[in-house]
């Protein structure tokens, strides 16, 4: 996929113009700088309740988000010929709004009022990369036809899958296919349109065995129809189900925890913002700049001496098909892979234009997909690893680790207990720790498990965790 301007029009018929929108913005006094980014989004939805369609829906969006930035003269008390500062203020508009061209004018007079309100030391966006923008894959040709016909094939294919197992149905299901059209447009001559897709399904599973039932939530967010790998991750939700009809509650006990599977994931994805999971957070030069990161360049980023495996981690925002890859940013910053830390010290920040500016530290612009190092042993060899029981956690209700401090709570969805008499489901309880502490203490596995987001090791072993019965 080639970059270059993009065209005039994002959507059929012409009533979002990024051309017209820019051309407002240079004639509106005191937006000083300005972003923009418009989103053409056509949608297909299939709900369906047991295996009867419940709702079609086809739903074409279209929105644009500005950020303007104003510049002026401080408004607390400074010195006679102080510098000036910047503030800025985000808006979304509808297409509507864009082509009346006197609403347009208000509203962009409302926003400039607005970032004139804040007081922040200045900065500049980032110019258009001389060597342009990269190829970054993020457009499924499999999308590119009709998207109902894509939804409809996945049902069937997850209810050929359910069928093979008399002792489990469908209990609901809904499947969302994307398109979206990108234009970014900023007033320092970023001028670049990319497609992109997504795929969303969301569905639950119910095991039965004539007396007892038990269900089980499956969720997946990918870019492209073949990551979601529809019959192998059904299979798989169907074991998870059958397994909670016999979990029992866990028992009270500190020591050695696995998280696998999507409990490892969730652990570094934090689910309603994810800029501001712990280690998003604290490897941000906004965080270094505000001085509450916890990490130091060239330092160890765990509390202890490692005893395990040392972590690496790296945002990449280049990852073919990754949920949080584009060939740029926002602000007009190409897509990258920047390590944050190596072996266990941290390294660098990830940084905006504003926080690169205000450290001093070459930007990267917004924080992409997660990634670790694999380690070198299997997950079999993680459960066999010191003394017994063991536990491992395979889902969790709920997974938010706290941003700042790292501890978190999570109420344990599914899990197992290994022990001299094999392993035994477990559902209930809680687990709880310091993400931070825990790495002290941690074993990677060789697996790798990717959900579009995370792309690591499939099983982390921690040395110690707490498991409330």
């Amino acid at each position: 996929m080639a970059l270059g301007d993009e065209t005039t029009q994002i959507d059929a018929t012409g009533e979002l113009a990024l051309g017209q929108l820019a051309g407002a913005l240079a004639a509106t006094s005191g937006a000083d700088a300005w972003q923009a980014h418009a989103r053409r989004e056509e949608e297909a939805q299939l709900y369906l309740i047991g295996e009867k369609v419940e709702a079609r829906r086809n739903v074409t969006m279209e929105r644009t988000r500005v950020v303007v930035h104003n510049s002026h003269t401080p408004h607390s008390p400074e010195p006679e010929g102080a510098a000036p500062v910047t503030g800025s203020a985000a808006i979304t508009l509808l297409p509507e709004e864009i082509a009346d061209s006197t609403g347009l004018a208000a509203r962009l007079r409302e926003a400039v009022a607005m970032a004139a309100l804040t007081d922040n030391r200045p900065y500049n966006l980032p110019a258009p990369p001389a060597a342009g923008y990269p190829t970054v894959e993020v457009s499924d040709p499999a999308l590119a036809g009709d998207l109902g016909a894509v939804l409809d094939d996945l049902r069937s294919r997850m209810e050929t899958e359910v069928a093979r197992h008399p002792d489990v149905r469908i209990s609901s299901a809904e499947f969302f296919a994307t398109r979206v059209q990108h234009a970014i447009r900023t007033s320092a001559g970023v001028r670049a349109a990319y497609p992109a897709t997504a795929l969303f399904v969301d569905f639950v599973l119910i095991a039965s065995d004539g007396a007892r039932e038990a269900e089980f939530h499956g969720e997946l967010s990918r870019r492209r129809v073949e990551d979601l790998a529809l019959e192998e991750t059904v299979e798989a939700y169907v074991r998870l189900a059958r397994h909670t009809l016999d979990a029992t509650p866990p028992e009270a006990y500190r020591g050695p925890v696995i998280l696998s599977g999507r409990a490892v994931a969730d652990l570094f994805n934090a689910p309603l913002v994810f800029e501001r999971g712990p280690y998003p957070f604290h490897t941000s030069a906004q965080a270094a700049f505000q001085g509450v990161s916890r990490f130091t360049a060239g330092q160890s980023v765990t509390p202890e001496p490692a005893r395990g495996d040392k972590l690496s981690l790296w945002s990449d925002s280049a990852r073919p098909f990754g949920n949080r890859a584009a060939p740029l940013d926002d602000e007009g910053f190409p897509a990258n892979t920047t390590q944050l830390i190596a072996d266990g010290v941290y390294q660098q920040p990830w940084a905006d234009a504003r926080y690169a500016t205000y450290l001093g530290v070459p930007a990267t612009g917004a924080f992409g997909n997660i990634r670790l190092d694999l380690g070198s042993r299997t997950l079999p060899q993680l459960r066999l690893m010191g003394s017994r029981p063991i536990y491992e956690i395979v889902a969790f209700s709920f997974m938010n680790p706290d941003p700042a401090s790292g501890n978190f709570v999570a109420e344990i969805k599914l899990g197992y207990r290994h022990d001299e008499r094999g392993s035994a489901p477990i559902k209930g309880g809680s687990i709880s720790g310091n993400l931070f502490a825990a790495f002290s203490d941690a074993h990677f596995s060789s697996e790798l498990f990717s959900d579009g987001t995370y792309d690591g090791p499939a099983a982390i072993r921690f040395g110690e965790l707490t498991i409330g019965g």
